[in-house]
């Protein structure tokens, strides 16, 4: 926080809405009108930030996830149904490569991300730092 600010009661609220209007931007930003970018949920929890990804019919190993310089990427490719397809009435699905890009906050440990694929969702675990989440501070005796 900023000694010289006006407002310094504030300026965590200003800088908290700045990174939340840059996230929304940058997941606003990716047509996912196009059908093949692939729909996420993102939340928090008191340790962690979890990023959920529709990706139902896409096998494991055609998934790959990434953590380079600050940027967590889901690409991969959802492979198109094997057969006769002259008797499809309807398909409304997408096939083919995909890819989705978020920027991380600087208040994560990108070393210790986790995955797990089930039930069609690809669920991210990007756990908090250890330098911003509270800990329990022992007080000693002095007296002896």
């Amino acid at each position: 926080m900023n000694a010289n600010s006006t407002n310094p009661r504030f300026s965590l609220f200003d800088e908290l809405d700045r990174g939340l209007n840059h996230l929304v931007s940058e997941v606003l930003n990716q047509d996912v009108r196009k059908g093949n970018v692939p729909l996420l949920t993102v939340f928090e929890l008191d340790n962690a930030y979890v990023v959920e990804c529709d990706l139902p019919g896409v096998k494991l190993e055609d998934i790959s996830l990434l953590v380079e310089d600050g940027v967590l990427q889901i690409s991969g490719e959802r492979a198109a149904p094997d057969g006769d397809e002259t008797h499809v009435t309807l398909d409304e699905r997408t096939y083919g490569m995909f890819s989705r890009k978020l920027k991380l906050s600087k208040d994560v440990n990108a070393e210790a991300v986790d995955a797990e694929l089930g039930n069609g969702v690809l669920r991210i675990s990007i756990p908090k730092s250890d330098r911003i989440l509270p800990r329990q501070v022992k007080i000693r005796n002095s007296n002896g």
